[in-house]
């Protein structure tokens, strides 16, 4: 008896430390997630500035080519030889960085990768956070429409009915991995309208989801994309 008792403690105290793990690893990744965003950003702009000093390139050789066939002076073919060098500097410098920056981009993807299995695994290991998207979830979809949705998780798949503002009303169905949702929007008036993506968040009370979506149906004067909270309603507020 004592030895169940001991196996039980041990065995409490691992999954306890397994979702400490968990969520200290979906923190590591939201950092790393906010890492990536700026780079993503930097990628953008440095693709811009690799575009203006090609162009500066394609411009000042084309001009020194010409210069040398026209016969300028020495000095003017020795003035345009430097300006020359000085954007193909600047262009090795943002070629340079580019590469950097890529290298580092792909680190965050892998190591997020990482994440995303382990988390997984931990999460299978917890057992009692294996279905954490069953009950009713108060839901704003910006712009301009909340309500309510009853969801049932069964494994990784995602089933469920809602309630808009409007009028709107229909089902869910999609999945859940690691801490990511996917859910496509079926509307009972419009059909297939939009998918939903989003990351659980949160703990006890404040579980929440949150994300962004996509129409899948362009009508005229309606968003086709915006963000959308759900937050769990406790059995209590039911």
């Amino acid at each position: 008896m004592r030895g169940l008792v001991v196996l039980l403690i041990t065995l409490l105290a691992s999954v306890s430390v397994d979702a400490q793990v968990a969520d200290s690893l979906r923190g590591q990744a939201r950092i790393r997630e906010t890492l990536l965003a700026g780079q993503i950003r930097d990628m953008a702009e440095l693709r811009e500035e690799l575009r203006e000093s090609w162009a500066r390139l394609e411009q000042q050789s084309g001009g020194l080519l010409r210069a040398q066939s026209e016969g300028e002076t020495v000095d003017s073919l020795r003035l345009r030889d430097e300006e020359l060098r000085q954007v193909e500097a600047t262009l090795l410098t943002a070629l340079s960085m580019s590469q950097q920056l890529r290298r580092s981009m792909l680190e965050n993807r892998e190591m997020l990768a990482a994440i995303e299995v382990e988390v997984g695994r931990l999460d299978a290991a917890v057992g009692a956070a294996e279905e954490p998207l069953n009950g009713t979830w108060r839901l704003i979809v910006e712009p301009g429409h909340d309500g309510l949705a009853y969801l049932q998780q069964q494994g990784t798949l995602v089933a469920g009915t809602y309630a808009l503002s409007g009028g709107f009303t229909g089902s869910f169905r999609g999945t859940f991995v690691a801490g990511k949702v996917r859910l496509e929007r079926i509307d009972s008036q419009i059909g297939f309208a939009a998918i939903f993506y989003g990351r659980l968040v949160g703990r006890g009370d404040n579980l929440r989801l949150q994300g962004n979506w996509e129409a899948t149906q362009l009508a005229s004067g309606l968003p086709s994309r915006g963000n959308w909270t759900a937050s769990k309603v406790s059995e209590d507020q039911e």
